[in-house]
């Protein structure tokens, strides 16, 4: 971008310099150089180089240092003088004024260049740091997550070793699918939103070998995923959060999660029952809550809507978000 744009002002300034030229020579056609026109032109781009280039890189070179400053100053000033003195030979004021001023404003459009060239410079790097620092945020929430989910997922396995054998070997083929995503497929911003639902019925299963009751909890989704991409591992804290907080781990419609596709928008909504006579509602301020919070807030800013409620004895988390294609 910058090179195009300097490539356009030194365009502009020799067509600018022809069309000055042409207008003198209008009005006084005996001019001395009337006859080598494009040999003026090109000395003023060379002139203009000069003085251009020497003041952009000087103005760089000097920052923070008032000797090199007068340096550059004086540089500049013998380059004018020594450009303008074809016109100090003649002693005619106004020859020697429409020799300097053009050089002058050479000059400071140069300065106006630098500084504008390192206003962009400066803005490409805030982005490129916010950048970072977003990325490192979002890997540093993924790795909460994973070791909070094998937390919880130990503990289950280890209450059905003693319990049930069969089970508790069931649910470590599971935990080793959902590890394998985590790994090998998750490490990426966006994945296939199937993909994604596919993960998270292996862990709803992974739940369902901890409890009681053919329906303790219910997965519905409505619509197809298609071609739409989605964060990844972002529901499973949800569902995960709703279980830990459950009031029981048996009985029918403990936990009920509704998912529904409609073109690019996706309304995720999980409800648990806990019992609010002896705890209160796990509230905004768990780890899971939290971290899906501040990831939607990373990676979808204002194209999503994320709320918590609770209400007889139901608590509540549902998320609207807009997805992308692939």
């Amino acid at each position: 971008m910058t090179i195009k744009v300097h490539t356009f002002f030194w365009v502009v300034y020799v067509a600018f310099t022809y069309l000055l030229c042409k207008l003198y020579l209008e009005a006084n056609p005996n001019a001395p150089f009337s006859q080598h026109l494009f040999y003026v032109i090109f000395l003023e781009l060379v002139m203009g180089l000069i003085l251009f280039y020497t003041a952009f890189f000087g103005l760089k070179w000097s920052t923070g240092k008032k000797s090199r400053q007068v340096a550059v100053a004086g540089f500049l000033l013998f380059l004018v003088l020594f450009f303008a003195a074809p016109a100090i030979m003649r002693y005619g004021f106004w020859e020697l004024m429409s020799s300097i001023i053009p050089h002058i404003i050479i000059i400071f459009l140069a300065l106006i260049f630098r500084k504008f060239s390192d206003s962009i410079v400066l803005e490409q790097e805030k982005q490129a740091l916010l950048l970072k620092t977003k990325e490192s945020e979002l890997a540093l929430l993924k790795m909460q997550i994973s070791p909070h989910f094998l937390f919880n997922t130990l503990n289950n396995i280890d209450f059905l070793i003693t319990k049930d054998p069969d089970k508790a070997s069931d649910s470590i083929a599971r935990l080793g699918d959902i590890l394998r995503y985590q790994i090998y497929e998750a490490d990426t911003e966006k994945i296939e939103l199937s993909r994604e639902l596919s993960n998270l019925e292996e862990y709803i299963e992974l739940i369902r070998l901890r409890t009681s009751g053919a329906n303790y909890l219910n997965f519905k989704i409505t619509g197809t995923p298609g071609h739409l991409r989605i964060s990844p591992m972002l529901f499973l804290p949800l569902v995960e959060n709703a279980y830990k907080h459950s009031a029981t781990k048996e009985g029918e419609n403990v936990v009920q999660i509704d998912i529904q596709i409609n073109n690019n928008m996706l309304h995720f909504l999980i409800r648990n029952l806990y019992n609010s006579t002896l705890k209160p509602p796990p509230g905004e301020g768990g780890i899971g809550l939290n971290q899906v919070k501040r990831r939607l807030e990373l990676i979808y800013p204002g194209k999503h809507k994320f709320t918590v409620t609770n209400d007889n004895d139901r608590f509540n988390v549902e998320l609207i978000v807009e997805l992308d294609d692939y």
